[in-house]
């Protein structure tokens, strides 16, 4: 699954951000990967994803494989959209899903 998002925090992408994606896709069977202007990142690596440097309105590219693909891309893409909703507490209850 592929889609794309943009920076919603004039900040960019915080630690915060990157350590819920990370937290978000960490017990999911599947693997996500970030794209940036040309860099990649695995979305459980949070220095990884941090190191994007998303500014406001640049978009990411989010492409998901594995049998929780879509489940993964959305909440990544909720999380990084700043639409709220996803959270650690909420990530460790999809890894039962």
């Amino acid at each position: 699954m592929e889609t794309s998002v943009s920076i919603s925090s004039h900040g960019g992408l915080s630690l915060l951000k990157a350590t819920r994606v990370a937290a978000a896709v960490r017990h999911l069977r599947t693997i996500v990967l970030l794209k940036a202007g040309g860099r990649v990142a695995g979305a459980r690596n949070v220095l990884g994803v941090l190191a994007l440097c998303g500014a406001l309105g640049s978009p990411l590219e989010i492409e998901a494989f594995g049998s929780d693909g879509p489940l993964a891309a959305r909440a990544v893409e909720e999380i990084l959209a700043g639409s709220g909703g996803w959270d650690v507490v909420n990530a460790g209850e999809l890894a039962d899903v």
